[in-house]
């Protein structure tokens, strides 16, 4: 789940709005797969790009759903072609809501439990992934030997003159003395219009986004070694402008990382610098 990006891809400090993206080459005919994929998702060219999702999670329990909270994410990343495929450097900051009202919060009462907890604020230090072309990302760091990550897409799919990629994460974490078992698994589909992805005056096509996703309970909600799991679903999309960005979103990060605001490739540039070296 990724949101700045979101943001940068059509406001004029986004999505390239500089003086020089006019000065920019079309994008090359007949796209590879790749490109496609990365014009949905990114840019082909350096632009800050962003992405949004706007959610919920439910617990699970036998064949008993129980609402549990809202999510509220963005993505920022950028986007460098090598000999190879790209290399792709992104940052999340993602809120947990409240389900009814909206709002982001602080604390929650656990529905299973009856239990108060604190609710962190989610903020993904900068990744720095490689993605080849049979669309496959790859860290170029090895995770801890108990974790267990893959992260691919498939696609393009052709659906009533649509273009759809869909990208699936999975994430196991294997048990240690200092932390339980977790799993986590979600899909992303993104979906635009074939004329538009084939335009050739542009390097980025906005695009739609639905997701799902299912994993372990959360360590915050405090639940034990209690049978169950969430479940989420979302929609968002790629390339969009701050005015799609949820109000909740832009009023909790004014308060707890004002910069992203103004400035969201500070948040990419050390990883961004060093993944050019």
């Amino acid at each position: 789940m990724n949101r700045r990006d979101a943001l940068v891809g059509a406001a004029a400090a986004v999505a390239g709005a500089d003086s020089s993206a006019r000065e920019r080459p079309a994008a090359p005919e007949g796209l590879s797969t790749l490109q496609q994929f990365v014009k949905l998702r990114g840019a082909l060219d350096e632009r800050l790009v962003a992405g949004f999702v706007i959610g919920r999670f439910d617990g699970v329990v036998g064949d008993v759903v129980t609402p549990f909270f809202g999510v509220l994410s963005a993505v920022f990343s950028r986007y460098r072609a090598t000999s190879t495929g790209y290399v792709v450097v992104s940052y999340e900051q993602a809120y947990y809501t409240d389900i009814e009202s909206g709002r982001v919060v602080e604390r929650m009462k656990n529905p299973y439990t009856g239990d108060t907890v604190e609710v962190p604020v989610y903020n993904r230090p900068p990744t720095t992934l490689r993605l080849d072309s049979e669309l496959h990302f790859n860290s170029p760091m090895a995770p801890p030997a108990n974790v267990q990550v893959q992260q691919f897409a498939r696609g393009p799919e052709r659906v009533a003159g649509d273009i759809v990629f869909v990208e699936e994460v999975a994430v196991t974490v294997a048990p240690t003395d200092a932390e339980p078992a977790f799993r986590y698994r979600d899909h992303t589909v993104l979906r635009a219009k074939r004329s538009e992805l084939e335009r050739r005056d542009t390097l980025t096509t906005p695009c739609q986004t639905t997701f799902d996703a299912t994993c372990s309970w959360r360590p915050w909600l405090q639940m034990g070694d209690r049978p169950g799991y969430l479940s989420a679903l979302g929609f968002g999309s790629f390339g969009a402008g701050m005015e799609s960005l949820a109000p909740a979103w832009i009023e909790a990060t004014k308060r707890v990382y004002p910069t992203l605001l103004d400035h969201p490739e500070r948040a990419l540039e050390p990883a961004w610098s060093a993944s050019a070296r």
